[in-house]
């Protein structure tokens, strides 16, 4: 009977054994976070990040935005000269092109009213393509470098480029020299 009581004891005690270090497994995981303590830490880590990364793409941002208004006032300062160069040489060739018109037109010499005609035509052309290049040169007096390469320097080339055309074009028709 002894050993009876015996094993009895012995299966309680390790029933009891048991329990007890699963009671202390379960005190000592107690200790650890829960998963909404864990999900909390781990959001103000990625919180804490993304201000990081905030802070360090603002100062990014502000370099490049110096950065650039750096090149921008460099390239003013480089496109000036030739903008002032490019204005001058549109000058020369506009003060070539009248002297050659002038000429042109003492020494023409329309034989027929048909050619007379369009002599006229061409006289007519040549003053509202040379007024054009004329006021294109006023405005890129004032101009600003981005105004002057976008718009005035293409519509005043492009005038000169006509008149020289129109010239050569009634050179050809009415013998000028």
């Amino acid at each position: 009977m002894n050993c009876c009581i015996a094993r009895k004891l012995t299966s309680r005690t390790l029933v009891t054994f048991t329990v007890l270090i699963v009671l202390a497994l379960g005190v000592t995981a107690c200790g650890d976070k829960t998963p909404s303590e864990e999900a909390k830490a781990t959001g103000e880590a990625v919180g804490d990040a993304a201000k990081a990364t905030g802070e360090a793409v603002g100062d990014a941002a502000k370099a490049t935005g110096e950065a650039v208004g750096d090149a921008i006032e460099a390239t003013g300062e480089f496109l000036t000269p030739s903008k002032d160069a490019d204005v001058k040489a549109a000058q020369e060739t506009l003060d070539e092109i009248e002297k050659k018109w002038q000429v042109l037109l003492v020494e023409a010499a329309p034989s027929t009213d048909e050619a007379k005609v369009e002599l006229q035509k061409a006289k007519d052309q040549m003053a509202e393509t040379l007024a054009t290049a004329r006021a294109k040169l006023v405005e890129a007096e004032n101009a600003s470098d981005d105004a002057w390469q976008q718009n005035v320097k293409p519509a005043l080339d492009a005038a000169l480029q006509k008149a020289q055309r129109l010239y050569e074009d009634a050179s050809a028709r009415f013998g000028g020299k």
